[in-house]
Protein backbone atom coordinates (compact mmCIF):
# COMPACT_ATOMS: atom_id res chain seq x y z
CA UNK A 1 0.00 0.00 0.00
CA UNK A 2 1.41 3.36 -0.98
CA UNK A 3 0.25 7.18 -1.25
CA UNK A 4 1.50 10.42 -2.32
CA UNK A 5 0.47 13.51 -0.82
CA UNK A 6 1.60 16.70 -3.07
CA UNK A 7 2.24 20.41 -2.32
CA UNK A 8 0.30 22.88 -4.76
CA UNK A 9 0.52 26.01 -3.28
CA UNK A 10 0.28 27.76 0.62
CA UNK A 11 -1.14 25.13 2.47
CA UNK A 12 -3.19 23.12 0.23
CA UNK A 13 -2.17 19.20 -0.99
CA UNK A 14 -3.58 16.60 -3.09
CA UNK A 15 -3.50 13.25 -2.24
CA UNK A 16 -3.44 10.56 -4.07
CA UNK A 17 -3.01 6.32 -3.91
CA UNK A 18 -1.02 3.96 -5.63
CA UNK A 19 -3.43 3.91 -8.29
CA UNK A 20 -2.74 7.46 -8.72
CA UNK A 21 -6.17 8.37 -8.61
CA UNK A 22 -6.65 11.58 -6.54
CA UNK A 23 -8.75 10.92 -2.97
CA UNK A 24 -8.39 14.51 -1.92
CA UNK A 25 -7.78 18.07 -1.44
CA UNK A 26 -6.43 18.85 1.82
CA UNK A 27 -6.23 22.15 3.52
CA UNK A 28 -6.46 24.03 6.51
CA UNK A 29 -8.90 26.48 7.66
CA UNK A 30 -6.78 29.17 9.71
CA UNK A 31 -5.87 32.10 7.43
CA UNK A 32 -2.85 32.95 10.31
CA UNK A 33 -1.47 29.95 8.61
CA UNK A 34 -2.28 30.48 5.17
CA UNK A 35 -4.83 28.16 4.98
CA UNK A 36 -8.18 28.90 2.92
CA UNK A 37 -10.23 25.93 3.59
CA UNK A 38 -9.97 24.49 0.23
CA UNK A 39 -10.11 20.58 1.09
CA UNK A 40 -10.14 18.42 4.19
CA UNK A 41 -8.36 18.94 6.97
CA UNK A 42 -5.98 15.73 7.86
CA UNK A 43 -7.50 14.99 11.00
CA UNK A 44 -10.94 15.21 9.01
CA UNK A 45 -9.26 12.76 7.03
CA UNK A 46 -8.66 10.79 9.91
CA UNK A 47 -12.28 10.24 10.98
CA UNK A 48 -13.52 9.73 7.84
CA UNK A 49 -10.94 6.71 7.31
CA UNK A 50 -12.25 5.38 10.41
CA UNK A 51 -15.86 5.45 9.40
CA UNK A 52 -14.87 4.57 5.70
CA UNK A 53 -12.67 1.35 7.53
CA UNK A 54 -15.70 0.05 9.89
CA UNK A 55 -18.69 0.71 7.51
CA UNK A 56 -16.76 -1.75 4.81
CA UNK A 57 -16.69 -4.08 7.43
CA UNK A 58 -19.71 -4.13 8.24
CA UNK A 59 -21.31 -4.13 5.23
CA UNK A 60 -19.34 -7.34 3.76
CA UNK A 61 -20.30 -8.93 7.42
CA UNK A 62 -23.66 -8.01 6.64
CA UNK A 63 -23.59 -9.82 3.32
CA UNK A 64 -21.81 -13.26 4.58
CA UNK A 65 -24.78 -13.29 7.11
CA UNK A 66 -26.98 -13.04 3.99
CA UNK A 67 -29.21 -10.74 5.84
CA UNK A 68 -30.96 -7.52 4.50
CA UNK A 69 -28.92 -5.27 3.94
CA UNK A 70 -29.52 -1.14 4.75
CA UNK A 71 -31.38 0.47 2.76
CA UNK A 72 -29.55 3.72 4.18
CA UNK A 73 -26.48 3.65 6.12
CA UNK A 74 -24.09 6.50 7.04
CA UNK A 75 -21.72 7.38 9.91
CA UNK A 76 -21.01 10.63 11.76
CA UNK A 77 -17.75 10.69 13.67
CA UNK A 78 -16.72 13.25 16.06
CA UNK A 79 -13.81 14.18 17.58
CA UNK A 80 -12.42 15.81 20.33
CA UNK A 81 -9.08 17.48 20.60
CA UNK A 82 -6.66 18.86 23.07
CA UNK A 83 -5.83 22.49 23.66
CA UNK A 84 -2.22 22.54 23.22
CA UNK A 85 -0.09 21.11 20.16
CA UNK A 86 0.33 18.98 19.43
CA UNK A 87 -3.63 18.49 19.44
CA UNK A 88 -4.01 15.05 19.35
CA UNK A 89 -7.40 13.62 19.27
CA UNK A 90 -8.36 13.14 23.07
CA UNK A 91 -11.80 11.43 22.41
CA UNK A 92 -13.49 10.23 19.27
CA UNK A 93 -16.92 9.20 19.03
CA UNK A 94 -17.87 7.01 16.51
CA UNK A 95 -22.38 7.14 15.39
CA UNK A 96 -24.31 4.14 13.22
CA UNK A 97 -27.07 4.90 11.32
CA UNK A 98 -28.92 2.06 9.25
CA UNK A 99 -32.69 1.91 7.70
CA UNK A 100 -34.65 -0.51 6.80
CA UNK A 101 -36.17 -3.91 7.46
CA UNK A 102 -32.79 -4.88 9.78
CA UNK A 103 -32.33 -7.78 12.53
CA UNK A 104 -31.05 -5.87 15.24
CA UNK A 105 -29.16 -8.95 16.62
CA UNK A 106 -27.38 -9.35 13.69
CA UNK A 107 -26.39 -6.03 12.49
CA UNK A 108 -25.07 -5.61 16.36
CA UNK A 109 -23.18 -8.94 15.49
CA UNK A 110 -21.43 -7.35 12.26
CA UNK A 111 -20.66 -4.18 14.14
CA UNK A 112 -19.30 -5.80 17.48
CA UNK A 113 -17.20 -7.78 14.68
CA UNK A 114 -15.70 -5.09 12.99
CA UNK A 115 -14.81 -3.04 16.12
CA UNK A 116 -13.51 -6.22 17.96
CA UNK A 117 -11.67 -8.01 15.25
CA UNK A 118 -11.68 -6.47 11.66
CA UNK A 119 -11.29 -2.51 11.41
CA UNK A 120 -7.34 -1.85 11.88
CA UNK A 121 -8.62 1.97 12.42
CA UNK A 122 -10.38 1.19 15.01
CA UNK A 123 -7.94 -0.70 17.10
CA UNK A 124 -5.42 2.09 16.47
CA UNK A 125 -7.82 4.68 17.93
CA UNK A 126 -8.51 2.58 20.97
CA UNK A 127 -4.90 3.19 21.46
CA UNK A 128 -4.63 6.33 21.72
CA UNK A 129 -7.70 8.24 23.07
CA UNK A 130 -10.94 7.33 24.81
CA UNK A 131 -13.11 5.89 21.95
CA UNK A 132 -16.90 4.74 21.56
CA UNK A 133 -19.61 4.27 19.89
CA UNK A 134 -23.66 4.06 19.50
CA UNK A 135 -26.02 2.24 16.86
CA UNK A 136 -29.26 3.89 15.71
CA UNK A 137 -31.77 1.70 13.68
CA UNK A 138 -34.20 2.81 11.72
CA UNK A 139 -33.93 6.33 14.10
CA UNK A 140 -33.96 4.28 17.34
CA UNK A 141 -30.63 3.74 19.43
CA UNK A 142 -30.12 0.24 19.82
CA UNK A 143 -26.43 0.23 21.11
CA UNK A 144 -25.60 0.77 24.28
CA UNK A 145 -28.78 0.44 25.32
Amino acid sequence: MQVAVRWKEKMQFEASNDSNDAIADIDISDPALEGEGKGQSPKQMFLQALAGCTGMDVIYILKRMHVNLPTKFWMEVHGETAETDPKVFTKIELFYHLNGPMEEDKLLRAIEMSQKTYCSLGAMVKRICDYSYEVHCNGKKIFPV
